[in-house]
């Protein structure tokens, strides 16, 4: 009604202007007593807490709430409600659901609000711009309340003074915007399907449960994924420690044949051969240099030490001597040969040459005394 006698009173219109007919921009007269039949009204007062994710409340944005959602508008005490349908191409409808009589308007978003609110510009011709904002049930300042105002009297088309008194809501400042009136948010109605709420809510439900089902099955379908991964990683762990230790037990099987077989007389004799080999190599290296790797009573010293520890192996357990010098040559000719003939080529003295001479000369000894002599003797009284 305060609507209705602001715009009346506008400049430049009269009532009679206001009550042509113009799809757009004009009041519709209607008398048409059916205009609720078909409609599926959804009222707040018969809703549960679904209604958040249901009703106009599930958007985020402005846009989608008015274009998929109508709403229900009603003053306190009154038996009738009006309802409004915001379309796509800028006009909004308002129709009396007891007169069945409507009004279209042009309608823009106002921009940025407080949150959960919807506002919108109202604007007929010749009518002063109407500000209408709709706080639906999670409104934070006006819960289920639709509030119009007009704005001040500032220029609407300058910047600055928009900027201004936009937001200005001083109702004793005749600059801000004025509230005509306050009406209650009763209900929607689904645009796009028409749906009652029970089966706004079954769709939603199903959905849900749908989902629920979806992510429990994604949930399970990780869970069960990485238990695989925890028990390839697992296998994998066993594997590898098994391959470990089986190399483990066959180093220490092959290290024990090998110990076996040093301490055996073939062994002895082998690693003997070897010796006065690399002996050799080192004292033919530099023979002919007054800097000498190996002496002549050295090698000659060896050379006597070679001769008796093969013929004790020999004569004690019958091994084939022969065959082990072949095995020990085989192992000179991969192993040292190529040594050799680079200190041989060098011409210069090398002391690391001479450190690996003293070991040999060394081990070779220690197998003459254990074979030949029976190991070392004890320490002989001097006094």
């Amino acid at each position: 009604d305060k609507i209705n006698k602001l715009n009346k009173n506008a400049p430049n219109s009269n009532s009679s202007k206001s009550k042509d007919v113009n799809v757009k921009n004009k009041s519709t007269s209607k008398t048409d007593a059916t205009c609720k039949q078909g409609k599926n009204f959804i009222f707040y007062g018969k809703t549960d807490k679904y209604v958040r994710v249901i009703g106009p409340e599930k958007f985020q944005d402005q846009k989608q709430r008015l274009l998929n959602f109508s709403f229900l508008s009603q003053r306190p005490n009154k038996n009738y409600f009006v309802e409004y349908v915001f379309k796509p191409n800028g006009t909004v409808t308002a129709t009396n659901m007891t007169s069945c009589k409507s009004i279209t308007y042009n309608w823009t978003f106002k921009g940025r609000t407080r949150s959960n609110d919807v506002t919108v510009y109202l604007q007929r011709p010749k009518t002063k711009r109407l500000e209408m904002s709709i706080g639906l049930s999670n409104s934070e300042f006006y819960k289920n309340k639709i509030r119009f105002h007009t704005s001040g009297n500032y220029d609407v088309n300058d910047s600055a003074s928009q900027r201004l008194y936009a937001n200005c809501y001083n109702y004793q400042n005749p600059m801000c915007n004025q509230l005509v009136a306050e009406t209650l948010l009763v209900g929607f109605r689904d645009l796009k399907s028409n749906k009652s709420y029970a089966q706004l809510k079954d769709a939603y439900l199903i959905k849900a449960a749908a989902l629920k089902k979806k992510k429990e099955e994604e949930r399970l379908a990780a869970q069960k994924e990485r238990e695989a991964k925890v028990k390839a990683e697992e296998e994998r762990r066993r594997k590898e420690y098994e391959r470990q230790e089986k190399e483990r037990r066959e180093f220490r099987e092959e290290a024990a044949k090998k110990r076996a077989y040093l301490n055996s007389p073939a062994g002895i004799l082998e690693s003997s051969y070897q010796n006065y080999m690399v002996i050799k190599g080192f004292y033919e290296a530099r023979k002919s240099y007054t800097l000498k790797y190996v002496t002549r009573s050295e090698f000659n010293n060896a050379k006597s030490q070679i001769k008796a520890i093969e013929k004790t192996l020999v004569r004690k357990h019958r091994i084939d001597s022969d065959k082990i010098w072949k095995k020990a040559s085989e192992w000179y000719k991969k192993k040292m040969f190529s040594t050799m003939e680079t200190y041989k080529s060098l011409g210069q003295y090398v002391p690391k040459a001479k450190g690996i001479v003293s070991i040999t000369l060394m081990s070779l000894n220690s197998s003459y005394n254990k074979v030949v002599k029976g190991g070392p003797s004890g320490m002989k009284k001097d006094f």
